[in-house]
Order: C-alpha cells, then structure tokens, then sequence
C-alpha cells in the first residue's frame, strides 16, 4: 500500500508539472500590467539629455497636417481606425516604404509614425542597423512632466532590449528591436498625449492620467478588423526581410483564428486549446480547412497590431510560426486586445 502511494504521488507531481510547462509554453511574449494602480512617484529621478534628430525625416511629420500628409505621399492605401483618438492612414503595403501616419479624429494632425520600411527617412535611428549602433545607454526609467503631471515609465529588462523609449527634444520614439539579431525593424514616433493614452510600460505617477477614449461596439470591431490587417501586412514584410515568403490571406483561417480570440475574451481564458471548441486542428477543420502543417500564435493586451507582431518576433516560438518556410497561408482574428494568428499550408491534391 506504502508502495502504491509513492507511485500515486510521483504520478501527480509529473501530471503538475507537465501542466505548468504546457501553461508556461501558451504565455504571450508579454502582458503588460496594468500601470493605473500605482501612484506614487521616485523623487530624484533626472531625464536623460534628449537625442538630437536630423532636420528632416520621418519624425518631422508630428505635428503636419492631414492635408500636407495626402499631398506629400498621396491617398492612403487603408485607413484604420484605432482606440486612442486617431485613425491610421497606411502607405506602402508589401514593400519596404511600410509607414502607419497616425492622423488625430480632433486635431486632423499627425499624433504619432510608425515607421518599418526600410527604405523610410529614420534616422538618426536607421532601420536594419545593429540598435547599439545608436544606443548608447537605455534609461529605465524615463520621467515625462507635462502640466502639473509627473509620470515616470518604467522599463524592465525585456522592455530595454526589445522596445526602449527615447525622449527626442519634441516628442518621443520607441524603438523595436530584434533580440535574435540585435537589429532595428521599426521606429514609433508619438507626441506626449498619445504615449500618456497608451502608457505601454508600467508607471508611476503624481496627478491625473487621461482618460482613455470610449468606443463604440461598432468602433472596436473596425478596430479589431484594421488590426488583423496590419498584423498580416507586419509579418509579411518580417517575413520578407528574413528571406522567407510571404504568405496569402486565409479567409477561413481568419474565421476560425477571430472566434478562438474572441471565445478567449468572453469565456476569460488563455490557451490554444478549449473545452468548448477544441484545439487548433479541430477548430481549422471546423472551417473546411484540411492542412499538411498548421501552427497558432496568441497574445493579449498589447498596445495595437505593431505591438503584438513586434511581441511574437521577439518570443522564440511564437517568432518560429511567423518565420516558418512550411507555410503558405495566414489568417488573423482581433477581438478586443485579443489576437490569433493561425498559419497554414493546405493539404495538397
């Protein structure tokens, strides 16, 4: 009987950890918590000299009007809209002159850039290059003063090697790195309003922090459909830049990768497999879709589209899905800061 309970026990401790690491495996690469519940603010706390940027370039275009931005790059190919006050006017799909130009509902100006071609006026940060190139030392913590409010972001580790944030001498940029390669893909330009809404670090703050923008149900499902697009068009040009090929869009696999994101928010929970609609092979041959290889990426409560990408590029799976030769197709499901993607190659005849 002293046997037998050995046996029984050493079978549960297996049974607990194979249930931690399958846990652990279905993480995204990053959830940042929530900033709103900490108030007080570390005194003492000096800004780093802001980085001096060229006279022209990307970064100029904060500030331009929506007018000036149509007569310099023409119409848009997309226009999104986001839940932070602006929409995004998008240019230069599939190619390397990829640039989101973040236009405000209110001020009909540029609030925000997010810039990942390569062939883009970034510098002095230049996409491509090994970031320590013009890094010279992260700060973590970044203080922002602005009418009576005093913020201080705080980055840990993974937010100094993946996504630390400079203070230009107007304005800000966030800058996305690759931590396999050490190199810049992308660069986020932001005024201090649109980084005060999104707060994509943890914080600490005296005074009052704006309130996010109420939308609409109807809003949020064009947001989330905007989203699923430039989560598509991200990885394509990822994928290209890794010399890998790009992939087609799945309609039947974004059916199936939005109800999977969306059953996640309503039945609160996070994993790639459900008690109620099963794993991801059920769910895909649910859609019709009969497959030779399938893989799943899942996130949540990223900032928006290029957060996320910038996420699963950086999260070795999740980064071996979005740069894998074995698929072909990509369908993507946003739902309210909750995102699929479901990758695919089809059965072959």
């Amino acid at each position: 009987m002293q046997r037998f309970n050995r046996i029984v026990f050493f079978l549960a401790v297996l049974v607990f950890t194979g249930m931690f690491f399958i846990s652990e495996m279905n993480l995204p690469a990053r959830m940042v918590p929530n900033p709103d519940s900490v108030k007080s603010v570390s005194a003492g706390v000096s800004a780093a000299p802001p980085v001096k940027i060229p006279k022209t370039g990307i970064q100029k275009l904060i500030g331009k009007s929506e007018e000036s931005i149509v007569r310099s790059f023409g119409k848009p190919e997309r226009t999104d809209p986001t839940e932070f006050g602006y929409q995004w006017l998008v240019y230069g799909r599939n190619t390397e002159n990829y640039i989101q130009i973040g236009i405000g509902q209110q001020s009909h100006r540029v609030e925000t850039v997010y810039a990942l071609g390569r062939k883009l006026d970034t510098a002095p940060f230049l996409i491509g290059q090994p970031a320590a190139h013009f890094l010279k030392k992260e700060a973590a913590t970044v203080p922002l003063n602005e009418k009576g409010l005093m913020v201080n972001f705080e980055l840990n580790a993974d937010d100094l090697a993946a996504r630390p944030l400079i203070r230009l001498k107007s304005g800000w940029a966030q800058l996305d790195i690759d931590r396999m390669t050490g190199r810049l893909q992308g660069v986020r330009y932001l005024n201090s309003a649109v980084l005060l809404l999104q707060r994509p670090y943890s914080l600490s703050y005296a005074g009052h922090l704006p309130s996010r923008p109420q939308i609409s149900s109807k809003r949020q499902t064009a947001v989330d459909r905007g989203e699923e697009k430039e989560i598509f068009d991200i990885t394509n040009i990822l994928r290209a830049r890794n010399h890998r090929e790009t992939l087609t869009w799945d309609s039947r696999a974004a059916h199936a990768a939005y109800l999977h994101s969306r059953e996640m928010k309503l039945r609160n929970y996070f994993s790639h497999d459900s008690k109620w609609s099963g794993d991801l092979k059920t769910r895909l041959e649910r859609e019709g879709i009969l497959f030779q290889y399938a893989g799943e990426n899942i996130a949540a409560r990223y900032t928006d589209a290029a957060a996320v990408t910038m996420g699963w590029l950086n999260s070795p799976d999740h980064r071996s899905n979005m740069l894998s030769p074995d698929f072909t197709q990509l369908g993507v499901g946003a739902f309210t800061n909750e995102y699929t993607q479901d990758f695919v190659s089809p059965m072959r005849p």
